[in-house]
């Protein structure tokens, strides 16, 4: 019995002691992905204790940019963590001496940037004219990786009417941040039918369907062209065009929308509202055409932009 008691007694501290041992086994490589590099990241732990998932927790290090490395040093992260340890605590530090740390990237490259500008292009096909739209690049950037997390592009063309412009900016944000923000120079082609004379026609001339017909032509080359002949078939011309120049709406001559004395309807519109009034004009107006109206009530003299026959809207 005492001989029993005896070796209990020498042998329970070694038993408390190992109870706060742990053993730390430091990787050759390791991925992150986070902006900083934890101990977790580098090492694995023999214990799933509190103190190991303390220590495990510790950053050690900022992480590199996206696709690049970095080398952790194991002696010096020792250093730094000894400090925090209590001496009564017992690690050990096992493993490879240095540690080659990776952020992992989304990797980008040239056929990315010009699936985003065509994407772009499609989803804005709505709102301009029609066409088929394409982008021809002068140069493209080399690959280059942003973070992993939530993407979103912000594609910006030169031209706010996007057609003409020569020029695309492409915003790259992760999780709400912008990491890259690039600026790519070339050629967009709008191809779509516009008008094209087939004959020299002069001024005064009355348009007739053997004087015009349709030729696919970039828009981004045109001012105002005509891409439906019923838009001006019949209409006078103000001035002579030679034989293949593109048919531009400016030298047709368009009849009136509005004219001079009649009552039209005045809208204003103003941060959702829309209001209504009754108006005289002061003077003929075409579509688009800013022209003088008198309010039937107040009897004073507005600006309005001709919308349609009859309507016109207060330019504010």
């Amino acid at each position: 019995m005492l001989r029993f008691l005896l070796s209990f007694l020498f042998v329970f501290p070694v038993l408390q002691g190992s109870c706060f041992a742990l053993t730390v086994t430091f990787h050759e490589e390791a991925e992150v992905t986070a902006s900083h590099v934890i101990l977790a990241d580098v090492a694995a732990f023999d214990k799933d204790s509190a103190l190991a998932k303390a220590l495990a927790s510790k950053q050690i290090a900022f992480s590199p940019k996206a696709g690049a490395s970095i080398t952790v040093n194991k002696g010096s992260i020792k250093d730094k963590l000894l400090r925090q340890i209590p001496e009564t605590t017992q690690v050990t530090w096992e493993g490879a001496p240095s540690t080659l740390v990776t952020r992992l990237g989304i990797s980008i490259g040239p056929q990315d940037i010009e699936a985003a500008i065509t994407e772009y292009l499609f989803a804005k096909s709505d709102d301009l004219p029609r066409a088929d739209y394409s982008f021809v690049p002068h140069e493209l950037p080399l690959p280059f990786t942003i973070p992993t997390g939530a993407v979103e592009i912000d594609v910006i063309p030169a031209n706010p009417d996007v057609i003409g412009s020569r020029r695309f900016t492409l915003i790259y944000k992760v999780d709400g941040t912008i990491v890259k923000n690039i600026s790519i120079r070339g050629k967009l082609k709008a191809m779509t039918p516009v008008a094209v004379l087939t004959q020299n026609v002069k001024r005064g001339s009355i348009l007739h369907p053997n004087m015009v017909q349709l030729q696919t032509k970039d828009l981004g080359k045109l001012r105002s062209p005509c891409t439906d002949l019923r838009e001006v078939l019949g209409k006078r011309l103000t001035r002579s065009l030679r034989s293949g120049v593109v048919l531009d709406l400016s030298s047709i001559e368009f009849p009136p929308v509005i004219r001079k004395g009649q009552l039209v309807k005045i809208l204003l519109r103003n941060k959702g509202l829309q209001l209504s009034a009754t108006g005289i004009s002061s003077m003929n107006g075409k579509q688009d055409q800013i022209i003088r109206v008198i309010n039937a009530g107040s009897k004073k003299m507005i600006y309005c932009k001709v919308l349609s026959p009859g309507i016109v809207e207060v330019q504010i």
